[in-house]
């Protein structure tokens, strides 16, 4: 079960944080992976480590998501390097805290060009290829405020998150003739380079972990199994489903 060997998957902002979590879980189930960041060192370093630990192929590939040219020729270098592709996962995002009333509106519109309008564009023209794949799949993440907005100061990532929830709905149910399920894995607190600020204020992370069942935040490894399973045949009857991985935030 979970075997992921032969299959090709693609993870945006795979260099670091869940999406690395993520590209080391497909890995390990012997999946080849491209990993795609802003930052072509530290997708390189990425892939490498990958090759080096699980002794997958791999590709590195420096791409904003947010443009879309480089998001097409991201696709074309996975069609000429691998020939096919089974599994995306738009991992690539960016948050800014301010007050919604005086949220600066270029960077309102920057979190909202990487985080849905990239994770839209990846979608688009990853189709071709996946249409062609026995069993594709999109992992698109989403946040806890797909759910609730448990901070302040985060209207712009709020708006984002729950448009690619309702992207991710409208796509399954699109594109579910052609056999491509689309999902969200919604992750709870975890401590990576973009949440550090939370996480170095003892208030909140006291609030956080007083709030979480499981008593602890999430580490990037915590989503390896849930992206393997959405990525393999045991999961051709998922779509279209909001999954999260948030310790039991969400039911507390």
């Amino acid at each position: 079960m979970f075997n992921l060997k032969e299959r090709v998957a693609l993870v945006t902002g795979g260099s670091r944080g869940l999406g690395f979590g993520i590209a080391q879980g497909l890995a390990e189930a012997g999946c080849s992976v491209v990993v795609a960041s802003r930052n072509l060192e530290e997708a390189s370093e990425a892939a490498q480590k990958l090759t080096e630990k699980y002794g997958v192929e791999t590709m590195a590939f420096r791409c904003d998501v947010s443009n879309y040219e480089e998001v097409k020729k991201l696709l074309e270098a996975v069609k000429e390097k691998f020939g096919k592709l089974d599994t995306v996962v738009n991992a690539a995002g960016i948050n800014r805290r301010h007050p919604a009333e005086e949220f600066p509106l270029d960077e309102f519109r920057q979190v909202i060009e990487v985080n849905l309008f990239g994770t839209y564009y990846v979608c688009r023209e990853a189709f071709s290829l996946l249409r062609e794949s026995d069993n594709p799949s999109i992992i698109n993440i989403g946040s806890l405020t797909v759910e609730e907005v448990t901070m302040p100061n985060i209207s712009a990532y709020a708006a984002s998150k729950g448009g690619v929830a309702s992207l991710t709905k409208a796509l399954a149910k699109e594109w579910g003739r052609y056999g491509i399920r689309v999902n969200v894995i919604a992750p709870g607190w975890y401590r990576t380079k973009m949440t550090e600020a939370v996480f170095s204020d003892p208030e909140k992370l006291d609030y956080m972990l007083k709030r979480i069942p499981l008593g602890r935040t999430g580490v990037p490894e915590d989503l390896k199994g849930v992206a393997v399973f959405l990525a393999s045949e045991e999961a051709k009857y998922v779509t279209g489903q909001i999954i999260f991985v948030d310790g039991g935030w969400t039911a507390n």
